[in-house]
């Protein structure tokens, strides 16, 4: 059997290379210089990591805080309701 053709370029990040992202991130390194170590945008790294964070949930950063967990954790009150 012969693989599929691949049409397009061939992917920025591998699955490796994503997985060190969120290290790196978990690690307390900002995206930007993250994004700079691996030789990708900004935007590149952070579709990488929000493919992870749906597998694996929020990265864990120094100092017990957690990245975007207000994506996932909100509590919305408006104050006619509170009233």
């Amino acid at each position: 059997m012969t693989e599929p053709i691949r049409h397009g370029p061939p992917p920025a990040l591998t699955t490796r290379d994503k997985f060190e992202l969120r290290q790196l991130r978990e690690a307390g390194v900002k995206i930007k210089e993250a994004a700079a170590y691996k030789g990708v945008s900004i935007a590149t790294a952070m579709r990488a990591l929000a493919e992870l964070r749906q597998k694996l949930g929020p990265e864990k950063l120094p100092n017990e805080r957690r990245a975007r967990s207000y994506l996932t954790h909100r509590n919305i009150t408006n104050s006619s309701e509170s009233a």
